[in-house]
């Protein structure tokens, strides 16, 4: 037998112990017990919440008078928000009552009737229509999605950007309008330079804004108008951008998330670099107890631990996670408590035979 050969041999050879050998782990890892390492029994968990769910009964309140058809509750909590130019809290409520809308708009029928002027109306509206043209589209790859389909998208996106163009020049210092804009850009498949002229009026209002990232980052990737270098130019440009303790750190994991959907999970061991997850872990220790995007954020890094080999790191996370998994990556399998426990599993077992 020639060198070559042995050489050969030996490579699938190491291959096939590494394959049983991770076999065996994974079948380990569905069948740890979860309290022995410190963590929420599997019948205990959570698959609707990403973390602790808050009791925010101002908004409970504006939410069921929007649906009796009153319509000033909602408007003080947008109002009130614009005031204190709190962006992040008026876009979760824009998205809130838009998605209210989805359901019911007589309520804001009569509020744009009473105050045809008023800009969170028109905001609500314009973020609604967006919901209903994805709504129209539905989730799935466009192969599958029909013609029919297909033309109610087109026929809405445009009429959403028109109403979100003049809720802008009704408020001209609210990001919200933009931010639906750049939500509909991608779906309209608009060019470069267009897109970047919209991200520009974003970032002018609101540099830091995690959500409108968000968008972007969709708008980026390589299934909609960029490629997997331009999605991650822009979540490194937004990692940098970032002050300490921001969080919008996490947008370069959403972009590991989106090139692992597209390319396998080799995308992690590519992407999510020590370096990056060194800088997300830094800006969860620093960030805010009540930070919304906390649980979210954690949920991305301590999958992006497990998939990198960082076992104890990962473990620790998960303890601090808690009994919630509602969230990405694990929301993306049919069985969303099997996989985030599969991943705890593998952060547990991992952790005892390296610690």
């Amino acid at each position: 037998m020639n060198l070559v050969s042995v050489i050969g041999l030996a490579v699938l050879l190491w291959a096939l112990v590494s394959t049983a050998r991770n076999a065996r782990r994974n079948r380990k890892a569905g069948r740890f017990d979860a309290a022995a390492y410190g963590l929420v029994p599997r019948e205990q968990l959570d698959t609707r919440h990403s973390g602790p769910p808050r009791d925010e009964p101002a908004l409970r309140q504006a939410v069921e008078s929007a649906f009796d058809g009153a319509w000033a509750p909602a408007a003080a909590m947008l109002t009130a928000a614009s005031e204190s130019q709190d962006w992040a809290e008026r876009w979760r409520l824009v998205q809130v009552f838009a998605d209210v809308c989805v359901e019911d708009e007589r309520w804001l029928r009569i509020w744009r009737a009473t105050r045809p002027q008023d800009a969170d109306a028109v905001v609500v509206h314009a973020h609604s229509i967006l919901l209903r043209a994805w709504e129209a589209r539905g989730e799935k790859d466009i192969r599958h999605t029909s013609d029919e389909q297909v033309a109610s998208f087109a026929e809405l996106l445009p009429t959403a950007v028109h109403a979100a163009g003049e809720a802008a020049r009704l408020a001209p210092r609210d990001p919200s309008p933009w931010i639906t804009m750049i939500a509909a850009a991608r779906g309209l498949g608009l060019p470069h330079d267009e897109f970047r002229r919209l991200w520009g009026e974003v970032v002018s209002r609101a540099p830091h804004h995690y959500d409108a990232h968000w968008h972007a980052l969709q708008y980026w990737c390589q299934k909609w108008c960029g490629s997997q270098g331009l999605m991650f130019q822009f979540a490194r440009a937004a990692a940098e951008s970032a002050p300490p303790g921001s969080l919008l750190t996490g947008i370069h994991l959403h972009a590991v998330y989106e090139a692992a959907r597209q390319e396998g999970e080799g995308a992690y061991r590519t992407w999510a670099t020590a370096s990056v997850l060194a800088r997300v872990q830094e800006d969860l220790a620093q960030a805010a107890p009540d930070d919304r995007l906390l649980p979210s954020v954690r949920h991305l890094y301590a999958a992006a631990l497990v998939k990198t080999g960082r076992f104890p790191q990962a473990l620790e996370q998960f303890r601090l996670i808690g009994g919630w998994c509602g969230a990405a990556p694990w929301d993306d399998h049919s069985d969303v408590a099997a996989a985030f426990d599969h991943a705890r599993g593998l952060a547990a077992l991992h952790s005892r035979s390296t610690g």
